[in-house]
């Protein structure tokens, strides 16, 4: 509550300055997007937009730390690296999102037995951010039930080259960025980027170093056509401390260093194990490379128009403590898109029809050696074991935004043909299988533009989220790993919308309504004669439902933006789970777990002159539950709930009259200490970054 009352003595203070201001401005309603996809949604779709002005100069180390102020995404809470939209909760999170840079997918195909984070672009990269919370599924197919995330570079705004150089310093942490854009011809232009970071993290020795260019060209044939080539390369080294016991940390606090720990690294030739001490901290390794080529067009005076995205990445990462185990990833593939525009002099004037194709394959491998003992020989012998994973997608989809009067109507089907194979070798048991899954996405949406700067919808989408990478098998003791049986999780998505400038304010108000009847878990069970093990199985129902209201003013030289979000969801058995005997767990009815039922973030800008600014930034997130079995009554209050808590960010930005920009700001000023991710009971905890400075100088030219 201090906190609380030190940022609203500071937003009056600042209210004051501007008071006698008699002019109001008010928020565009719609930005137009980069993507004809993400544009064709917005007539009957609240989405969110983040825009460089946003972030830049204000402290953002990353990607993550810019979406962790969204209040309905929750960053790392529900393990790390994992961003979770709209309350999807721990073991779900993950599966219910799709992240694309720059319109290319790059999500994880498998977070187990290692996980990775999307930070892979340097904040002074991005030009923007849009989300599209619970809904795309007919533009993006499985995981849209939770979001999407797309993540545009400089490299997609060629024709808008700039140059700039720029240094930023602060609390652990050093960068240096350069860009350069420049038209070599009327009708050929590059931009080339280069970054430099350097971070100090939480714990003694902890460190994370980035290394990554960009490099782009763009051919423009005629002003009805355009070609253009991206390409990118992150570099990344260091170490962490993925998480500790809470007793270790109270103890240590930000000296501790974790125990060295012995590896096997082969055998000698008498069937004994050869051993290595390693460091106990947590490799911090990564590698991507990514290729994209596109093609516009425009044909017919705009009214058609198509274009073709061809993408390419791989990389690797190795986040483990052990030494020895690094996953590979790859994605390919093509995006088509084809818009006509009709109902021209007509009362349907501004409806178009959007026709897609997609095509692409992610992969993924880990290999590593199991060592094993042989009770009859009396050595060991090397077993060595092979995660390999294929996921092949085909789909083809229509969506068609029909414009009468007053009135926007959307309707939408997504056809999927998803092809899921895999190679594993495990300790005890191999197998080799493809799952065939064919699945089907479809939306129904009404909007009423009741005025010029206002309108309510409401719609409807049928979405559908695939099996992960360990979701995709059944793996039992005496038989060879196969393909589940389960099947793809369905959500019924409802939602309703409003957005307009009421007063002297801009209001965006979202209700929405999931629900799931025949949600993935995967269960320990025993089949006579297959044995222990683990299958996927669809014995659970979810619901989920929230608010979320964000609001923006500008008086005179001060704007402030309130945003809130309320999520709620509950999980039970459903009338599947009736033929499995191990359903042990009496659901909680405090909401899923990690999961804060209330979020809430205020910032306000002040323009003292044209060049010289200040900001200020309040985030609140709310108490959440830790638990999932309302029989863990033995547990402590703090251990089943993880208490609020609220931070607060000021910075000042000066604007010099020849492109030279000075910023400098306070991260969680008033030192607030808290988890950023909190393990079962309280056990292992990840505390966040406390109080931090920073200062950046920036010339642009």
């Amino acid at each position: 509550m201090k906190n609380t009352h030190k940022f609203l003595i500071l937003s009056v203070l600042l209210t004051n300055l501007s008071y006698g201001a008699e002019t109001i401005k008010l928020k565009e309603s719609y930005i137009n997007s980069d993507y004809v996809e993400i544009q064709k949604l917005k007539p009957t779709k609240n989405i969110i937009v983040i825009e460089k002005k946003d972030f830049i100069d204000k402290g953002y180390k990353n990607v993550t730390e810019i979406l962790d102020d969204i209040p309905s995404i929750n960053v790392g809470k529900s393990g790390w690296g994992s961003i979770d939209i709209r309350g999807q909760g721990e073991g779900s999170a993950d599966k219910n999102l799709q992240v694309l840079l720059d319109g290319a997918p790059i999500t994880n195909l498998i977070n187990h037995p290692m996980q990775t984070n999307y930070d892979i672009v340097p904040v002074e990269n991005i030009e923007r951010i849009e989300i599209v919370p619970s809904g795309g599924s007919i533009l993006y197919g499985s995981g849209s039930a939770g979001g999407i995330i797309n993540i545009t570079t400089n490299l997609k705004r060629l024709d808008r080259g700039t140059k700039s150089v720029g240094f930023n310093y602060g609390t652990n942490l050093k960068e240096y960025n350069v860009s350069l854009g420049h038209n070599l011809t009327d009708k050929l232009s590059m931009q080339l980027t280069y970054t430099n970071l350097k971070r100090n993290l939480y714990f003694k020795d902890t460190y994370r170093d980035t290394q990554y260019f960009s490099g782009g060209l763009n051919y423009k044939i005629n002003d009805n056509h355009s070609l253009s080539f991206r390409y990118s390369n992150l570099a990344e080294d260091g170490q962490f401390v993925r998480s500790l016991t809470s007793r270790n940390l109270k103890k240590a606090e930000k000296n501790y260093v974790p125990k060295t720990q012995k590896i096997t690294i082969g055998l000698d030739n008498k069937g004994k194990k050869i051993y290595k001490e390693i460091s106990g901290y947590s490799n911090a390794e990564r590698k991507l490379e990514s290729y994209n080529f596109t093609y516009n067009g425009k044909f017919n005076d705009g009214k058609i128009e198509y274009n073709g995205d061809f993408f390419y990445n791989k990389g690797n990462f190795d986040n483990s403590s052990l030494g020895n185990q690094t996953m590979y990833h790859k994605t390919k593939g093509l995006k088509n898109k084809l818009s006509f525009n009709y109902g021209e002099s007509s009362s349907f004037e501004g409806s178009s029809i959007l026709f897609g194709a997609d095509y692409y394959v992610q992969s993924a491998d880990l290999h590593y050696d199991d060592y094993k003992f042989n009770r009859k020989t009396r050595k060991y012998y090397v077993r060595p074991l092979a995660f390999e994973y294929d996921k092949k997608t085909v789909a083809f989809y229509v969506l068609n935004n029909l414009k009468y009067k007053d009135f926007d109507f959307s309707q939408g089907i997504r056809k999927d043909y998803t092809y899921w194979s895999f190679n594993k070798v495990a300790s005890q048991n191999q197998g080799i299988g493809t799952s065939k899954r064919p699945n089907t996405n479809y939306e129904l949406a009404i909007a009423y533009n009741y005025r010029d700067t206002g309108k309510v919808y409401i719609r409807y989408e049928r979405s559908f989220t695939s099996p992960d990478g360990l979701e995709i098998t059944d793996d039992f003791s005496k038989s060879d790993i196969k393909p589940t049986k389960g099947k793809d999780t369905k959500y019924n998505i409802y939602e309703i919308g409003l957005r307009d400038n009421i007063g002297f304010s801009t209001v965006i108000l979202t209700a929405f309504y999931n629900k799931t009847d025949n949600e993935m878990s995967r269960n320990f069970v025993f089949d006579p004669s297959l044995g222990f093990g683990r299958e996927s199985i669809n014995i659970l129902k979810t619901k989920r439902k929230g608010f979320e209201a964000s609001l923006s003013q500008k008086f005179g030289n001060l704007t402030l933006e309130e945003t809130y979000s309320y999520l709620k969801g509950s999980r039970k058995y459903n009338e599947n789970a009736k033929n499995y005997a191990d359903k042990d767990i009496d659901w909680t009815d405090s909401g899923l777990k990690k999961v804060p039922k209330h979020s809430l973030t205020l910032k306000a800008n002040y323009a003292f002159t044209d060049r010289f600014s200040a900001n200020i930034k309040y985030k609140y997130s709310g108490k959440y539950s830790n638990f999932i079995n309302e029989s863990d009554i033995h547990l402590k209050e703090e251990e089943k709930f993880i208490d609020s808590y609220s931070t607060v960010d000021v910075g000042l930005v000066y604007k010099f009259e020849k492109g030279l920009t000075l910023s400098a700001g306070i991260k969680n000023i008033f030192n607030k200490r808290y988890y950023e991710y909190v393990g079962d009971a309280k056990y292992t905890v990840q505390p966040a970054e406390e109080r931090t400075y920073y200062m950046g100088i920036k010339y642009t030219f």
